[in-house]
């Protein structure tokens, strides 16, 4: 019998281990040409958009689409992933809610962080203390043997309470994100820390995770020392995004997931790189190929969302469950 599940439903089912796990079979699929990915489609509307991606995993034998709104109003936003099994036709379920969008691209980055990072990396710096910064340090925590984390809020513009209000609120989440991580990271209480500005947080930093909704860059590239591994939500505006342009320029391999996705984005411009479509490689060709990188190589991993994803999530997900009621 399908089922219809919810976030609560699935929460704590899979570690994140096996999240990444599940996302690096799925890029590899890419990679062999038997995961059918389009680019994501929208229907635009005054407010916001209709979004939706479909894909189909040959090998996993799942097939499905996620559809989500992004209209602004409330604090709603909820997605649906639906699962068919591509093999006998059936439906098998689906998932309401965001969790399953949000640890598909934590997963993803996780891949990204054991394919890019250097295997020695041992301090994360998160720029950003929302959900896909919290996901986002848990996938890194899980290829890498992380020992330290810094983090950072750059101060969002509210639309009430002014500057200082946004500031004490920044504060507020840098310090929550500090005293909750460490257990969630498998890390000492002291492993984590909280800084006031993003320098002292990036320099030194082995690994930079950049989770923002800044439209203005968040780091100066001279922090980035030799051998720095970078990941980046986006870019996901045509005007504005958290990274400058002298990260990209300053790379040695340059990685997404979706160059399919790029290309038929209005944002592709905000890769700010001139020769992309001749420096981007995609992250599944990476995982089957290897890298060669050299220990001073800096990296960078685009998150863009290679759509099919979500739907291979959703489907071990649900064959998990199974599993557990027999």
């Amino acid at each position: 019998m399908a089922r219809v599940l919810t976030d609560e439903a699935i929460r704590g089912v899979l570690p994140m281990a096996d999240v990444v796990t599940t996302m690096r079979m799925a890029l590899r699929e890419r990679a062999h040409g038997s995961l059918y990915a389009p680019p994501r489609w929208s229907l635009d509307v005054p407010d916001g958009s209709l979004v939706v991606t479909a894909g189909v995993a040959m090998g996993v034998g799942t097939m499905g689409f996620r559809a989500y709104e992004t209209l602004g109003r409330g604090p709603g936003h909820e997605g649906l992933v639906a699962v068919w099994n591509a093999e006998a036709g059936r439906f098998d379920g689906c998932i309401i809610g965001h969790r399953v969008g949000l640890l598909r691209t934590a997963g993803i980055n996780g891949v990204a962080a054991g394919a890019l990072a250097r295997e020695d990396a041992s301090t994360l710096a998160v720029l950003g203390t929302g959900p896909q910064a919290r996901q986002g340090a848990r996938a890194v925590c899980a290829v890498r043997d992380i020992e330290t984390v810094r983090v950072h809020s750059p101060t969002a513009e509210h639309r009430s309470g002014g500057a200082a209000t946004s500031e004490r609120r920044s504060r507020e989440h840098r310090e929550t994100f500090a005293e909750r991580m460490p257990e969630k990271l498998g890390l000492e209480a002291d492993a984590v820390t909280a800084h006031d500005g993003p320098e002292p947080a990036v320099r030194g930093a082995d690994v930079v995770y950049c989770a923002t909704d800044s439209e203005a860059p968040v780091l100066d590239t001279d922090w980035l020392d030799a051998g720095t591994h970078v990941h980046t939500l986006g870019p996901t505006r045509a005007d504005g995004h958290e990274l400058p342009t002298a990260v990209f320029d300053r790379a040695d391999v340059l990685a997404t997931d979706s160059l399919d996705q790029v290309a038929a984005s209005d944002e592709v411009d905000g890769f700010v790189v001139d020769d992309w479509d001749e420096r981007l490689v995609e992250l599944g060709d990476l995982v089957t190929e290897g890298v060669e990188r050299g220990s001073e190589a800096v990296t960078v991993f685009c998150s863009v969302g290679l759509a099919g994803t979500e739907v291979v999530l959703a489907d071990r997900y649900l064959r998990e469950l199974d599993r557990e009621d027999r």
